[in-house]
């Protein structure tokens, strides 16, 4: 991975069919350096994924749905930014989905130790 290389993912946590997709945008960066890879996403409905990849989703629907939900105007930018930009990025570069990944996964963690 090059620093600055941008991952698209479509994700969901569920072995049954998914209620919510997460939109996830990650931007690599060099560990090695202090620096941390950063994710970003939203979430959006399974029957929106197809809208979303072949340039026919509503963001102005979202929006107002944001705006009944009381959200603010700097998350409701927020998410205008993000949306756009992951918009652009699968409209300029012709993205398809090209792999589809599952597994199972297990965390082992120290009792009362959150790190």
């Amino acid at each position: 991975k090059t620093p600055g290389a941008i991952a698209v993912r479509f994700r969901w946590y569920s072995t049954a069919k998914p209620e919510i997709v997460f939109v996830e945008r990650k931007t690599h960066k060099e560990s090695w350096a202090g620096d941390v890879s950063v994710k970003e996403r939203f979430t959006i409905s399974p029957n929106e994924v197809l809208q979303l990849l072949d340039g026919t989703y509503d963001m102005k629907k979202e929006i107002e749905k944001m705006k009944n939900k009381n959200k603010t105007t700097e998350q409701i930018q927020s998410w205008i930014e993000l949306a756009s930009e992951i918009l652009q990025i699968i409209n300029s570069k012709q993205l398809t989905p090209t792999l589809r990944t599952q597994y199972m996964r297990t965390a082992f963690q120290i009792p009362f130790d959150p790190t």
